[in-house]
């Protein structure tokens, strides 16, 4: 399921050619489930999160910056996706 998100995060920062969708039906199956959509959405934080953490001092403002814009898409996404 990680990989399947990573590359739906890709596709959603680029081209959003066919694997973004997977967070749409993310969101439907989730809520389906009862799962609250702020708990789907964090997800999205905590492997940004994760991601920083391994990237050490390599992560830089303009990467911190894009990641924050994404995951306000993605919320943004979600909600209209449901």
């Amino acid at each position: 399921m990680l990989a399947l998100t990573i590359e739906a995060i890709l596709d959603f920062a680029g081209t959003r050619s066919r694997h973004f969708r997977l967070i749409a039906c993310g969101v439907a199956s989730h809520d389906a489930d009862g799962t609250p959509r702020e708990l789907f959405i964090a997800f999205f934080a905590i492997i940004r999160d994760t991601l920083r953490d391994l990237l050490g001092a390599e992560w830089s403002p303009d990467i911190a910056r894009a990641w924050d814009q994404l995951l306000v898409d993605i919320d943004a996404f979600a909600g209209i996706a449901a």
